[in-house]
């Protein structure tokens, strides 16, 4: 790269991308990266690792390298150069990587010979990634290059992070706080899409509400920890058996409710029950005992002559449920329409 690299439009390019990476989604920064920063800076390979501190695990989010997969983790004390830089704050850059300390051997496609610099990404002290350059002729780069890419870093950061916050922000906004599965609201708009599809196309549709029994003496017996912990797990079991369309949701309190698209009432009774077998045979610790819970299950399928809205789909779910709790409870009961 000459001296005269960064003529008017360069700096353009750079401002351009600039903007362009000031985006709220990870997708978007990668996709704008890949397709943008070699050329921008006429290097050969950049990679791009997210840093998870809490695992002390680095993970790929994009990358130009046509040797490598296109997504993967390695932890953090796997990559020499990559640690040093994360653990220092401070970018490490080798003018030649093939004689380098850093260097572990010819094999490895993350890092090749020639000029390499491993800068992290930082916001407020706190490592959110990092990004390497790497160039084949090391005689490439000069002293105006890296920093120009020094305050790429900056902004590059900043998107990540704003990036990282959008998204568990709208994480919250649709899922419990307790049980990380969907909360009501979000339960309840995809649960009115699921319908609208299944009238559309003529589709099945079922749920299945669910409550764990007698919750309340669990609380008073062995505490709202206890309690919370066994929400916790409830909604885990649902998760399991979820398939890829499924919605698991917690409804309220110890309420849960499941949206089974395509699925027909036996086929939601079986889901039912296998959910209801695997909360049957865990066992709890509270106050140096063990103990047990179960839970009783509604089922209702869609009816598209006699139902006109979800809430007529939920209330026979409802009824279901009560009716296997008033009758023994730990059954699964499938609900039916009262038609009028």
């Amino acid at each position: 790269m000459s001296k005269n690299k960064w003529d008017q439009r360069r700096y353009q390019e750079l401002m351009d991308l600039h903007k362009a990476i000031s985006l709220l989604s990870l997708e978007g920064i990668s996709a704008v990266l890949v397709n943008r920063l070699p050329s921008v800076f006429s290097i050969d390979y950049f990679t791009l690792f997210l840093y998870d501190q809490d695992k002390r695990k680095l993970n790929l989010m994009c990358h130009n390298h046509p040797e490598i997969e296109s997504s993967f983790s390695i932890s953090l004390s796997s990559s020499p150069i990559m640690e040093a830089a994360v653990l220092r704050g401070q970018y490490i850059r080798e003018q030649d990587f093939s004689t380098s300390s850093y260097y572990r051997g010819a094999d490895n496609p993350l890092f090749k010979k020639g000029y390499f610099v491993s800068i992290p990404l930082m916001i407020e002290k706190e490592v959110v990634g990092v990004l390497n350059i790497n160039d084949v002729d090391q005689d490439s780069f000069n002293v105006g290059d890296l920093g120009f890419i020094l305050n790429l870093s900056e902004l590059i950061a900043m998107s990540i992070s704003n990036a990282v916050l959008y998204e568990q922000t709208k994480k919250l906004a649709v899922t419990d706080g307790l049980t990380g599965i969907s909360n009501r609201p979000n339960m309840e708009q995809s649960l009115l899409s699921e319908f609208e599809r299944s009238k559309r196309y003529n589709s099945p549709l079922s749920i299945v509400l669910l409550d764990v029994d007698h919750f309340k003496d669990v609380n008073d017996s062995y505490g709202h920890q206890k309690g919370d912990e066994i929400l916790v797990i409830f909604a885990s079991v649902l998760k399991k058996f979820c398939r890829a369309n499924d919605v698991a949701a917690r409804y309220g309190g110890e309420e849960f409710l499941m949206i089974l698209p395509q699925s027909n009432a036996q086929g939601a009774f079986k889901i039912a029950e296998r959910v209801r077998e695997e909360i049957m045979k865990m066992s709890f610790v509270g106050n140096d005992s063990k103990f047990s819970v179960t839970t009783s299950c509604g089922v209702a399928e869609l009816n598209r002559d006699y139902m006109k809205n979800t809430d007529q789909l939920i209330n026979v779910a409802d009824n279901a449920m009560y009716e296997a709790k008033n009758s023994g409870r730990n059954k699964t009961i499938i609900g039916s329409v009262e038609k009028k």
